[in-house]
């Protein structure tokens, strides 16, 4: 950083995707700055499943999202990047500084930051999970319903109860099974799942042996408990049958509602409703010295994994440098 507090590249997000960033312009001895919304380095990873297992990140037949977010911080941190956690990115505006043209961003902790470029690995950006629809249901909150599983430890011998029909609800039905009382209760409202075929038929291996209870096509109607969750009742769709069952735990996985917050206002062309149209050969933005990467970047036939992000990560910071240095674009690599 010089010192007028100006850097090369600012990346908003600390994810896999933003750390990627950092890792490839810090090794093409760029100054970086990092700016995220949470209070702790890896995104949306760490905040939301930190254990449950992932599976699609090149080179890890299979790890935990918190022990992939490590690796990730131990390699995009190497070149000791700025790093600003718990700031939310608001303004971005273009000022003159000694005659050169900078970005400047403001966050709603009054932080005025100045850059060359900005690479925006925002994840999905903000997020609030889908909530059911149970009258009174926020007052749970802390009471026994969760909508995430960061510790499985706070689940030991409980009775839980889990809604959802995709990969989160199914990962966790499996996930669970050594520390939650058996049988697990998998409450979806279809009989058909989202999720992978291969968890759907290990979760019905699994009730065939008791240790799990499939619950189709069926919603949660009612919580019961006094001060805590101790019970629900769950309603068969088809037959409107009820059913009022044991629970400690009500953990609902049905997804999260996102939208890109003070991002949206600020003139990017957009692919859908929550991201950001990007060029996939450079992943430029519309906006000048602006570039995105990781799910938050949108463009046809996109694949939202990690490891695409990482790729997208390095694009953009290659191509970002390119751009300060008016250097034509070209790739270095970490071996020889």
């Amino acid at each position: 950083m010089s010192s007028d507090g100006v850097v090369d590249i600012t990346i908003l997000g600390a994810g896999p995707s933003g750390l990627a960033a950092a890792y490839y312009a810090g090794h093409r001895d760029a100054s970086v700055r990092i700016i995220e919304s949470l209070e702790q380095i890896g995104g949306q990873v760490a905040a939301t499943y930190p254990e449950k297992h992932v599976y699609d990140v090149a080179g890890h037949p299979k790890i935990q999202g918190q022990a992939l977010v490590d690796l990730c911080a131990e390699q995009g941190l190497q070149f000791d990047p700025e790093v600003r956690l718990g700031e939310e990115v608001r303004t971005l505006d273009t000022v003159s500084e000694n005659g050169e043209e900078l970005l400047r961003i403001g966050t709603d902790k009054d932080g005025s930051y100045l850059s060359r470029v900005l690479i925006i690995t925002a994840g999905h950006g903000a997020f609030a999970p889908r909530k059911l629809v149970v009258d009174g249901i926020d007052d749970w909150e802390g009471k026994g319903l969760h909508y995430v599983v960061r510790e499985k430890a706070q689940f030991l011998d409980k009775q839980c109860v889990i809604v959802g029909g995709g990969d989160s609800a199914l990962d966790w039905t499996l996930g669970l099974q050594d520390t939650a009382r058996h049988p697990i209760r998998l409450v979806h409202r279809r009989d058909r799942f989202r999720a992978l075929e291969s968890s759907v038929n290990e979760a019905r291996k699994l009730e065939e042996e008791g240790r799990v209870r499939i619950m189709t096509p069926c919603e949660v109607r009612e919580v019961h408990g006094n001060g805590r969750v101790e019970a629900v009742t769950i309603e068969r769709t088809d037959t409107n049958e009820l059913e009022r069952v044991e629970c400690d735990a009500l953990i609902t996985l049905l997804g999260f509602v996102s939208h890109l917050g003070a991002i949206a206002e600020w003139g990017l062309e957009l692919e859908g409703k929550r991201q950001i149209k990007i060029d996939p050969t450079t992943c430029a933005t519309n906006l000048p010295r602006v570039f995105a990467a990781g799910d938050v970047a949108g463009y046809p036939g996109k694949i939202t994994l990690i490891t695409v992000g990482m790729g997208e990560a390095a694009i953009a910071a290659n191509n970002a440098i390119a751009q300060i240095r008016g250097e034509k674009v070209q790739p270095k690599y970490s071996t020889d």
